[in-house]
């Protein structure tokens, strides 16, 4: 198929890699200046992307049809469209995509992650009622960017879910999508289930928040996966997994723990216990940092995560006491009212909608 990937960051090129490497024609958009940049004009002067797979040494090369900042050019031929972007640019992002993309070649609309950001997308569906519109909570591969122009894969995830906008495309959209990446292998009840099943929605806010001191003491040298989830941390994440499960059940979703979440998506063999596998994963796939304080694990998944459980969370009669908390704190640490600058229903243009007829939209 032919695929634009909108970010040219971490997730952005090591995605780019493996659709090539499977066989479709891929499309690298480049959004804005505000990260990578050496790493985008290293890839434009090359016309490559050079990578490792994981434990493996062996330089690998891959070549996009296209390299550009160009809208226009970027999805003039686009079957699929994968944003793997920052959360936080998706409403500008949006915006752009839908001034630009031709909708007679267009599929397919994959945003990973989501929050939710598939209703921005769905003023498209009523021109093209086939159109495929689904997100995601944790991209297949998590990669670094280790120098300009290569990208080191860390970890590829065993198996990976998707939400659908609306849910009864559920089935025509997961077979789809299978054809882009094999780690496709599920879909979830609705975007709800989808968003708020996103693990940085727990484990960044957490793990970045209540290690604040630690972070900053180190000036680098701070593992979190390794450090931060002790006893008394791991009581707060399941009373934050608690939160999140009400309201996915209040939307008409399934329920899950954060940690079976976690052995589902990372490990093969589903007889192991939960707790082995993410320990697992934290001594062998889980990346180095934060390095500081000034981290995506707050400043996006705070906002777009906690803000938006929040968020559904009064729209269905509920309280939401450590998600609060947490933002309360973050925004304390940072002295930025990201209360103010979270995703809602309102920011979604859902603020007037109420919980029944919010659960319509997504599930029709």
């Amino acid at each position: 198929m032919k695929v634009t990937v909108v970010g040219s960051g971490n997730a952005g090129c090591a995605h780019t890699c493996k659709l090539i490497e499977r066989g479709h024609e891929v499309t690298l958009l480049k959004t804005s200046n505000s990260l990578h940049n050496d790493n985008y004009e290293k890839i434009l002067t090359t016309g490559q992307i050079k990578y490792y797979e994981a434990d493996d040494k062996q330089l690998k090369v891959v070549k996009p049809s296209l390299i550009t900042r160009d809208f226009q050019k970027a999805f003039s031929q686009s079957e699929v469209i994968m944003v793997m972007s920052q959360t936080l640019q998706h409403t500008d992002l949006a915006k752009k995509i839908i001034d630009s993309v031709n909708l007679d070649s267009l599929k397919a609309i994959v945003i990973i992650p989501g929050y939710l950001g598939s209703l921005l997308f769905k003023e498209l569906q009523t021109i093209k009622p086939e159109l495929i519109i689904c997100e995601g909570e944790s991209t297949p591969y998590d990669a670094r960017i280790i120098e300009p122009g290569v990208v080191q894969i860390l970890f590829e995830n065993a198996r990976n879910a998707l939400g659908f906008l609306p849910a009864s495309a559920a089935d025509r959209g997961l077979a789809f999508c299978k054809e882009l990446l094999p780690n496709y292998q599920f879909s979830r009840s609705n975007i709800v289930e989808s968003a708020l099943h996103n693990p940085n929605l727990i484990v960044h806010t957490i793990g970045a928040i209540m290690s604040a001191p630690r972070i900053e003491f180190s000036q680098g040298e701070f593992w979190m996966y390794r450090e931060a989830f002790t006893p008394s941390i791991w009581n707060m994440i399941e009373k934050l997994d608690e939160e999140k499960n009400k309201v996915i059940e209040m939307f008409g979703g399934t329920p899950s723990p954060y940690i079976e979440e976690c052995k589902w998506r990372n490990e093969d063999d589903l007889s192991l216990d939960a707790a082995v596998v993410f320990r697992g994963y934290a001594e062998h796939g889980g990346p180095k940092g934060p390095e500081s304080l000034n981290t995506r694990f707050i400043y996006e998944d705070v906002p777009m995560g906690l803000g938006l459980l929040e968020s559904l969370s009064q729209a269905a009669g509920l309280e939401t006491p450590i998600a609060t908390s947490l933002i309360n704190i973050s925004s304390a640490l940072h002295k930025v009212d990201y209360r103010a600058r979270a995703r809602t229903l309102k920011s979604l243009n859902l603020e007037c909608e109420s919980l029944e007829s919010v659960k319509d939209i997504i599930s029709e």
